[in-house]
C-alpha cells in the first residue's frame, strides 16, 4: 500500500504550483488599462468601462478635482466584468481613475452630471397623475352605465 499521506501532499504542492503560479513576464510589466464613461449624465448615473478584463483587487478613485489632491470615495471593482456602474451622484463634475499600484496604470475620466430640471419632473408626474384619474373616473362610469343597462333590461323582463 502506497504512503497516503506523501501521495496527498504531492497533489497539494501540485495544485498550489499549477492555480498559483504566475509567469515572471506577467508580473514585471505594467498593465495599461483605459477606462471609459460618458462626458455627460442627465440621471445621476452612469456606466465606467474598462477596455480588458480587470485584475482582482483593483480599485477605483472618484475625485471632484482632475489632479486628484483629495480621494472624494474608492469603489472596488466587483468580478471579472469589465463595466461598472455608478448611481446617486448629484449636480457636478467628476473624475475617476484605477487606483495607481505597482502593475496597473489607467487614464482619467471626468463625467459632468446635471439633472433634469424639477419644473420638467414635476410636470410629467402631474400628466401622468391627471391621466391615471381620468382612466379610473372612465372605469367607473362605464361600470356604472353598464350596471344601470343590466337592471334596467331585467325590470322589462
Amino acid at each position: 500500500m502506497p504512503n497516503r499521506y506523501g501521495f496527498i501532499s504531492y497533489i497539494a504542492l501540485f495544485l498550489l504550483f499549477t492555480l498559483l503560479a504566475r509567469p515572471v513576464a506577467a508580473q514585471d510589466t505594467m498593465t495599461q488599462f483605459t477606462l471609459s464613461a460618458p462626458e455627460q449624465s442627465r440621471e445621476g448615473y452612469f456606466v465606467l468601462a474598462l477596455d480588458q478584463a480587470p485584475l482582482r483587487g483593483m480599485v477605483v478613485q472618484q475625485s471632484s478635482q482632475a489632479d486628484f489632491i483629495k480621494i472624494d470615495a474608492e469603489f472596488v471593482w466587483f468580478g471579472d466584468f469589465e463595466k461598472m456602474t455608478l448611481t446617486g451622484f448629484s449636480d457636478g463634475d467628476f473624475y475617476f481613475r484605477l487606483k495607481p499600484a505597482e502593475n496597473v496604470q489607467s487614464n482619467v475620466v471626468g463625467v459632468t452630471v446635471t439633472h433634469y430640471p424639477s419644473w420638467q419632473a414635476y410636470t410629467l408626474f402631474f400628466t401622468g397623475l391627471g391621466l391615471f384619474i381620468l382612466l379610473v373616473i372612465t372605469i367607473i362610469t362605464l361600470h356604472l352605465r353598464s350596471r344601470d343597462t343590466k337592471v334596467a333590461e331585467v325590470q322589462d323582463d
